[in-house]
């Protein structure tokens, strides 16, 4: 199974950024792994603040968390692009964590039950949010389960696509773009008992309108309308920086999804689960917010 889509043609303007992103990532590569998680979050807390999405950062703030003063939104801001610094500087040492060995740097638990699952070639959805290094997920579960495909949202940038597909290739079964061929991709990982993983706090323009921090969000319905029509557990997991280039990942036990009918899921059953799913979403946040990506704009203008 191939790991990304088809190239797309690279225009100057992608070339060069690639050229820019590759002399950046390949300085990094050759750096200690905490030395290049410590640049990332140097980078991040001081390059975050003199960008547009400081200001999207500290809005969001305000109307997720109204409840604190502007002091502590401030380091919250800080510590996210601290938290978005480190991850994208990590990129470049995944390959290392992986081959050195990434049980020095992650601790895992509840992986018994996914394990289980892998074993017996069942299938199974995996949901998290983009809290402390989302990489870590595939890295640990994709060795104490099996590897897993990686639903996502490919880069504006093919050849940096191709750039992250390699970090990834090592420890993922698959990376599935968020387009009818990814969508192939899933429906074939999971006949054949896969494990498939699915990010499901980034805005997008369509789907239902769940609640998330009190205020609508359109919300993808994908996970739940696979999950009834495969009659698989989906995982909540969650990954939390600790110290540093150190994270611990916690796989919750697994939901079960029904339908109100035999048939088709109705609205109010996807509904029901995405409900759930971001009431989750939301207690993980609130729980560690300075690690989550509040730089995207999740709601709509005016809600």
């Amino acid at each position: 199974m191939p790991l990304s889509h088809s190239p797309a043609p690279l225009s100057l303007r992608h070339r060069l950024e690639a050229a820019a992103a590759g002399a950046f990532f390949g300085a990094m590569a050759r750096l200690p792994v905490d030395t290049a998680s410590a640049w990332g979050g140097w980078l991040g807390q001081r390059l975050g603040i003199l960008s547009s999405a400081h200001r999207t950062t500290l809005d969001n703030l305000a109307r997720a968390l109204p409840e604190l003063d502007e002091a502590a939104r401030q380091r919250i801001a800080r510590d996210a692009w601290d938290n978005f610094g480190r991850t994208m500087t990590e990129y470049a040492v995944l390959p290392r964590i992986w081959r050195e060995g990434w049980r020095d740097r992650i601790t895992v638990s509840g992986h018994e039950t996914l394990a289980a699952f892998a074993a017996a070639g069942k299938p199974a959805l995996l949901f998290s949010g983009h809290i402390g290094n989302w990489e870590a997920l595939p890295v640990a579960l994709g060795d104490l389960a099996r590897p897993l495909t990686i639903v996502y949202r490919p880069p504006n940038n093919p050849a940096v696509d191709a750039m992250i597909g390699r970090v990834r290739a090592s420890y993922t079964a698959a990376m599935a773009p968020k387009s009818r061929t990814g969508g192939r991709m899933i429906l074939n990982a999971l006949e054949a008992g896969g494990l498939v993983i699915m990010l499901v706090d980034q805005k997008i323009n369509e789907g239902l309108e769940i609640p998330f921090f009190g205020r609508d969000a359109f919300t993808g319905p994908a996970i739940a309308r696979l999950a009834m029509r495969f009659a698989c557990p989906v995982f909540p997991v969650r990954c939390e920086r600790l110290d540093g280039c150190r994270f611990h990942i916690t796989v919750e036990p697994p939901w079960t999804f029904t339908k109100s009918t035999d048939g088709t899921p109705t609205e109010e059953d996807v509904r029901a689960a995405m409900t759930r799913i971001n009431a989750r979403l939301e207690d993980w946040i609130r729980e560690r917010p300075g690690q989550w990506l509040w730089m995207h704009r999740r709601w709509p203008k005016g809600t």
